[in-house]
Formats: C-alpha cells, structure tokens, sequence
C-alpha cells in the first residue's frame, strides 16, 4: 500500500491553505515509506476529470478542503457525487480528510468530519480519519516559518497513514487545538473584529476578489 492520491478541493487551487496542509502530509507519507504522491486539483477541469479515475487506482486518497460557511465548497460535493459508481466496489482506496477553516474552534468543522466518516463507510472505503485545523485563514499572511510546528505535525499524520494505516488520533488532536473558546476569549475576539485592522484586512480581500461593489448584495432577502 504505497500509491496516495492527495486531491485538493479549495477553490483556490494551488495558492491555497488547503494545499499548504496537504503537500506536508504528502511529505510525511514519503518519509514514512511511500511513494511520491499524486497531486490533483478539483478547481482545474483536467484534474477533476482526472480525478474520478485515479480515485480507483489508488491505495489511498487523501481529501482536502476548506469550510465554507460550516459547508464543503460546490466543487467538492460535485466530485463526491461522480464516485457513486465505487459504492461497494472491491478494493476501493483507503479515504482520509483535511477540513481547515478560518474559524478559530474546531467544533465548527465536526459536523463535516461526522458526514466525511460516513461517506468513506458508503463508499465501502477503509476511513483513515479527518484532520480538522482551525485558524487555516492565518496561513495566507504568515511566513512559512511561523508554522514550523504544524508543518511538522502534518508530517506526522502523513506518515502515520503510511505507516499505520490512519492518521494518529493524539497528533490529530494536537493540530485540532482549541476545540472551543473560553467566554473570555470569545469577548476579546469581538472587541478585536472591530478594530480599524480588521475592517482594513476583509476590505482588502474583497477588493482583490472583484467583490468590493457586492458587498452589500442580498439575493435571498425576500423581493
């Protein structure tokens, strides 16, 4: 068992947090033993035409993905719907996840990592489990460097999955961090979302994505 399948399912492709994670545990399942794996991003047509057929080929798939509004992104769930012909097929990949979302607690991601679980079960697919990181939005404006720790935690799991057939449930938990935010913290981050930085970062953001004229668009108020 030494063929992994990472597919990258940020809609930002390869600039993004989602893929940041998934090249470290690519590099953990290489240190572990396994072979360099393949690498497909579901934003690019030809990768996600690609991706239906390496899905069956491989020994094991690693899914990433950011959390959008506590969902999956539209692409993600569309590849997911073209694999209905493995359901029960013999010898399906062992299938593992990365949810990483802006949010600053874990929690917001177990209702996914419940339905990611359960997918690989109906698929008929051996669950290697789900690395859940909050916080991944930091990793567009810190340095490499900055995230040395986490780096090497997703080496970590990457091996791990080689080595034992899942991700390391202690190391999953490291990475996790906070699971819920004291009262306290909860407080200090509302006053802190309305400083001047904060307002100046978002504006930035929908201004380089073209959005800054719909910023106050509602298309499901009611008419």
């Amino acid at each position: 068992m030494s063929s992994l399948l990472l597919l990258n399912g940020s809609p930002r492709g390869t600039r993004s947090n989602s893929m940041k994670m998934l090249t470290r545990v690519g590099e953990g399942w290489v240190h572990g033993g396994g072979d360099e794996p393949e690498v497909l991003h579901l934003a690019l047509e030809q990768d996600r035409t690609r991706a239906v057929e390496a899905f069956g080929a491989a020994d094991t798939v690693v899914l990433g993905m950011p959390l959008y509004a506590d969902s999956m992104p539209g692409l993600v769930m569309g590849f997911i719907e073209t694999l209905a012909p493995y359901v029960g097929r013999e010898g399906n990949p062992r299938f593992g996840f990365l949810v990483q979302s802006g949010f600053p607690e874990a929690l917001h991601s177990r209702p996914l990592e419940r339905y990611l679980a359960k997918l690989a079960t109906r698929l008929g697919c051996e669950y290697a489990g789900t690395i859940v990181r909050p916080g991944g939005e930091a990793l567009q404006v810190m340095p490499d460097r900055a995230n040395k720790k986490l780096w090497e935690s997703l080496r970590e799991v990457g091996k791990s999955l080689h080595v034992g057939g899942e991700f390391d449930s202690l190391v999953l938990s490291r990475i996790a961090g906070k699971e819920r935010l004291s009262p306290t913290m909860v407080r200090v981050m509302s006053l802190a979302s309305k400083a001047p930085v904060t307002e100046f970062y978002w504006n930035g953001l929908l201004k380089k994505n073209g959005a800054w004229g719909k910023r106050f668009d509602a298309p499901y108020a009611s008419a």
